[in-house]
């Protein structure tokens, strides 16, 4: 106990270091049409190299990170740079493609989120149909009405909400009314081993005809090969993101990724359907 409070003291310390010298970078993933085998966007996702070069996981700091308080700069610090990496994706390859950032429950507590949101927006002259924020639905156990309201203003300006890991928690459906959701992202544990778990296959087969029934979109994470893609497919996802295409990866590979594929005659984009 003693050796891992010692570890969470010294990463709380490291943590506010890196938040003044700006040490996070963010890797990208892209998020792929199943149909027509388009880009339509890519997920934003928090990587941390120390000064000495040691790479810190998001399981690691990012928990230490929402119970000190430190969330809220991390999180305003990769808006603003997921909102300015997605405005150079659309001027250096011409595809307009949007950006998802996930958001921490902790970040709501403040009621600022729109403020934040505005300004990251403001700031990367980024129109807001290209930005998603992906929540959990362990929101619910915050202030609701709070977040509901936060994330009304949200989407009023423009942005849409995902709700991620779908299937994990509770799985309330009052939630995608509630919080404006337009894309339930299927959690990566359903797709991982769907070619040889009939379990797995229905529950992800029941997600996808209740997010149809739903008019809302649906991406499914984990897709690690061709044949769990096209499984997917029939299953009638629209929206798939994994290994399969590419890992997450620095903003500069991400935008010659995304030169690399149009040149290939993948490039097109399909542009993503916003929240009503």
């Amino acid at each position: 106990m003693e050796s891992q409070l010692k570890k969470r003291s010294h990463l709380s310390h490291a943590l506010k270091s890196a938040i003044e010298n700006e040490e996070f970078e963010l890797y990208y993933q892209p998020k792929i049409h199943l149909e027509s085998n388009e880009i339509v966007g890519a997920e934003a996702l928090l990587r941390w190299k120390t000064k000495t070069g040691e790479f810190i996981t998001p399981n690691d700091f990012i928990p230490i990170a929402e119970s000190s308080g430190l969330i809220s700069p991390i999180g305003k610090q990769v808006l603003m740079q997921a909102c300015r990496d997605c405005k150079e994706w659309h001027s250096k390859t011409g595809q307009q493609i949007q950006v998802s950032v996930n958001i921490s429950p902790y970040q709501f507590r403040r009621g600022n989120l729109p403020n934040i949101v505005h300004l990251a927006l403001n700031k990367s002259e980024l129109a807001p149909r290209f930005l998603e924020l992906e929540i959990t639905e362990s929101i619910v156990f915050d202030d609701t009405d709070s977040v509901k309201d936060q994330l009304h203003t949200i989407t009023k300006r423009g942005a849409s909400i995902a709700i991620d890991d779908f299937g994990t928690g509770y799985s309330n459906l009052s939630y995608i009314s509630q919080f404006n959701a337009s894309t339930l992202k299927i959690d990566m544990s359903f797709v991982l081993d769907i070619m040889d778990s009939p379990l797995n296959k229905h529950l992800v087969n029941a997600i996808l005809q209740m997010s149809k029934s739903l008019d809302i979109e649906n991406v499914a994470e984990g897709i690690e090969n061709k044949q769990t893609s096209l499984l997917l497919k029939e299953l009638g996802c629209t929206y798939g993101q994994g290994f399969y295409w590419s890992k997450p990866i620095p903003q500069q590979e991400f935008i010659q990724f995304l030169i690399n594929y149009k040149a290939q005659g993948n490039g097109n984009v399909t542009p993503i359907r916003q929240a009503n």
